[in-house]
Formats: structure tokens, C-alpha cells, sequence
């Protein structure tokens, strides 16, 4: 089975995406805060970034995860279990290099250890993981914000600070170490479930498109799916005030979810027009751990070490330049490796350490 052109492109959309909510939590990574802006277009881009960004590029992201390890599955059967565990046990020191090293926002651990709970359940009926899916979504949601609520509607947020100070290398190794482990210490209570139940959409997404009569039709995506995440964030985002901002990133991700399907399913009923066209937007789908980690990088330098004094004076317009910035780097990257046959430098390491891991099973 040949690559799905339009996953690799969703993949990338997705992944051009990811710096527009990221870019924050590099540069104040336990407050996310921005600077106050009295602009008008300051205001009305951090309200569209929290109605239409936030959550939503990673909730594609996992998503297809899912789908491509069904994908993964049908290519090579069942003896490929061995195989797909390596490549999940591979994702996930790469994260914790990334998380330790780099930035703790790291996703990629997650995705290994909620890769390879879906392994478990790759066979289970559609009704089976429908449940699933809903329970390993609701519930944790549902319990955090029972929490929230006892505690008299204290949001856990940490207060708004901010260090001018420039890192050294070695501040930053601890600082990373410390947030890292808070960051791993949510895995088991929600974040670990949340992940693991948009995989399981995956799954059946997969199971609709390529064992079924097809997914959601683009006008249902468009008319009724799109516009119920829309306004369902706006909701959230006009009832919750600052201080509630946990409340309402909670409601997000789950307004997330049917925009998510949506663009999902769009581009699934469109696979063989966007296959015709080779966008660029696919070899950028392929190249996604280098990017992701390149992202990262250039953030982490950027605040941490270049211009410390960004953290305070930086705008939601400041951010939403530097990620159009950001998304024009990466895109001039990917189309020069494209042109040159060049593979990503964090894929090529990533297929020797599987290729090595395999060799030794066998």
C-alpha cells in the first residue's frame, strides 16, 4: 500500500499549525502569557486563536496517529506488532530527549505509550470502541473539572511569571527536567486518555473509509460539525473569564473534537483530487519529526537565549507573525529537501534506531 496522499497533507496542515498555540508556552511555558495589547487585532487574534487554534491541530495530529496505525497494520499483518512496538518505543525516546532536553510541552512520549495501549484494542468491535473512545475522552474531563468545581472554582493555573533572566544551558536542562516530570505526572490522569481516546476515533475513521460504505459526507463536515466546534468554543470563551481559564480549555478540547472529524473527513472525501496535485503540504506531512522538532529549537533558542526579553513584551500579534514566519521557514525547507531527494534528518535517525530494534527481534 502506497502513502495516503491526503493524510500526509492533513498531517502537515496540521503540523504548520502547531506553533500558532506552541509559540507561547515556549517562551512562558508554566503561565502562557502574553502581553497585554490595546489593539483591537491584538484582541481579535487572541480570541480566533483560542476559538479555532487551540487544541484543534493536536487533536488532528491524533487522529491520524490512529489511522495510520491501522493503515500500518494492513500493510504488513499481523506479525508487524513487533515492528510497530519498536516504532512506538523509538517515538517515545525521542520524546523524552525532547522533553528534557528541548522543551517539556513534549507530545511525542504520549503518543508512544497511548500507541501502544491502541494496540491492545486494534480488534475490539465499532461499539466497543465508540465506548472506549467516549469514556477515555469524557471521563477524566469530567472528573478534572468535578475537581475544579469542589475546590470553589479555583483554577490550578499557575500565576503569571516571568523570568527576563536569559537561560544558561545547563538552568534550562534543570528547568526542563522539573516541568517535564509535572508534565509526565498528568499522563495517567487525563492527558494519557484524552490522547488514547482521539486514536480510537482514528481507528474507526479508518474503519468507516477503508472497511466500511465511507465517513461523514463534506457537506455534514461543513453545515453541521465545523460550525458546533466553533460555537461551541465561543461559548466557552465568552462564559469562562481568565481565571477560569482552565474550565475553558477543558470545554476546548472537546469542541476540538467534531472540527477535528470534520477537516478529517474533508480531506479523506477529497483523497483523489489532492493526490493528483502533490501539494507541498504532503512533504511536509513526511517530514513531520523533523519539523516538529526543528519548531522547538528555533522557540526555545529564540526565548531562552537570543531575546529573553520577549517573554514580557511579546503581543498576540508578535506571536501570530512569528509563527507566519515560522510556517514560511519550514515550507522553504521542506521544498528544498524535496527538490535535492533529501530525507529529514530526524526520520533518518528515527528508521536506523527501528531498522536496529527489528534486527534484533529477528
Amino acid at each position: 500500500m502506497s502513502r495516503v496522499e491526503s493524510i500526509d497533507v492533513l498531517r502537515g496542515l496540521a503540523l504548520l499549525g502547531l506553533p500558532l498555540t506552541n509559540l507561547i508556552y515556549m517562551a512562558n511555558f508554566t503561565s502562557g502569557s502574553v502581553a497585554d495589547s490595546s489593539d483591537k487585532l491584538g484582541a481579535s487574534l487572541s480570541f480566533a486563536v483560542d476559538v479555532l487554534a487551540h487544541g484543534r491541530f493536536r487533536t488532528i495530529f491524533s487522529i491520524l496517529f490512529g489511522l495510520s496505525l491501522c493503515l500500518f497494520y494492513e500493510k504488513y499483518g499481523p506479525q508487524c506488532i513487533a515492528k510497530m512496538r519498536n516504532r512506538l518505543f523509538v517515538l517515545g525516546v525521542f520524546g523524552c530527549v525532547h522533553g528534557f532536553v528541548l522543551w517539556p510541552g513534549d507530545i511525542l512520549l504520549n503518543y508512544s505509550i497511548s500507541g501502544l495501549l491502541l494496540l491492545y484494542v486494534l480488534r475490539l468491535d465499532n461499539t466497543t470502541l465508540v465506548k472506549l473512545a467516549v469514556c477515555a475522552v469524557l471521563i477524566p474531563i469530567f472528573i478534572l473539572m468535578l475537581l475544579i468545581y469542589q475546590s470553589g472554582g479555583v483554577d490550578f493555573a499557575e500565576p503569571t511569571h516571568v523570568d527576563m533572566a536569559p537561560y544558561g544551558f545547563f538552568e534550562l536542562l534543570e528547568f526542563n527536567f522539573y516541568n517535564y516530570l509535572g508534565m509526565l505526572a498528568l499522563l495517567p490522569t487525563i492527558t494519557l486518555w484524552y490522547i488514547f481516546g482521539l486514536m480510537v476515533i482514528g481507528v474507526l475513521v479508518y474503519r468507516a473509509y477503508w472497511q466500511g460504505n465511507g465517513g461523514l459526507s463534506t457537506p455534514f463536515s461543513l453545515l453541521v460539525l465545523i460550525p458546533l466546534s466553533i460555537f461551541g468554543s465561543v461559548w466557552a470563551r465568552l462564559t469562562f473569564t481568565e481565571s477560569e481559564s482552565l474550565i475553558f480549555d477543558l470545554f476546548n478540547w472537546l469542541f476540538a473534537i467534531p472540527c477535528s472529524i470534520a477537516l478529517v473527513c474533508i480531506g479523506l472525501n477529497h483523497s483523489e483530487q489532492i493526490s493528483k496535485r502533490r501539494s507541498i503540504l504532503s512533504a511536509v506531512g513526511r517530514f513531520s519529526l523533523s519539523l516538529y522538532l526543528l519548531q522547538s529549537v528555533i522557540g526555545v533558542w529564540l526565548f531562552q537565549f537570543a531575546y529573553p526579553m520577549w517573554r514580557t513584551n511579546f503581543t498576540q500579534t508578535d506571536y501570530f507573525l512569528l509563527f507566519i514566519g515560522l510556517a514560511i521557514l519550514q515550507l522553504a525547507l521542506v521544498w528544498w529537501f524535496r527538490r535535492n531527494a533529501i530525507r529529514g534528518p530526524a526520520e533518518i535517525v528515527f528508521a536506523n534506531c527501528q531498522g536496529y530494534l527489528n534486527k534484533r527481534e529477528s
